[in-house]
């Protein structure tokens, strides 16, 4: 081997781990970005909520339409986004264990409200998520509510 051939052969290995670092690098920012998008949607559905759904004895029935329609929105906006993050995760592959399980935890925590159970109740009688997404669901409320 000659000393050309061996500095191209060295450059050669140079360019593919820049590029490899590199590819790396935008993969982190864009999983970065994305997450930062779900924070910030998650944030803007959660203040749409009245401070009722934290009740401990939230009752759908003793509101009045305008008042669960207010209630029932963004609570579907929140689901919409869980399917999203499911999708992500189980269907799509795109997104690590470390990640779901973080944004599992924020959902078993929302779940666990009694407005977030009633309201899936509703929801999931009117929308169209795929049965898998809805089995998920289920199973985390029926463990949740007893």
């Amino acid at each position: 081997m000659q000393l050309s051939d061996f500095i191209a052969l060295l450059a050669l290995i140079i360019s593919i781990y820049s590029i490899w670092v590199q590819n790396k690098g935008i993969k982190q920012e864009l999983l970065i970005t994305n997450v930062s998008e779900y924070t910030k949607r998650y944030q803007e559905i959660f203040e749409k909520l009245p401070k009722i759904v934290l009740d401990e004895n939230f009752n759908i029935d003793s509101l009045s339409d305008e008042d669960k329609e207010i209630i029932v929105r963004p609570v579907w906006l929140y689901f919409d986004l869980c399917y999203e993050q499911y999708l992500l995760h189980y269907e799509l592959d795109i997104v690590d264990q470390k990640l779901w399980k973080y944004w599992e935890a924020g959902m078993v925590s929302a779940f666990s409200r009694p407005s977030f159970f009633i309201c899936w109740n509703i929801i999931s009688n009117i929308s169209a998520y795929p049965r898998n997404f809805t089995n998920f669901v289920n199973h985390k409320m029926s463990q949740l509510h007893r």
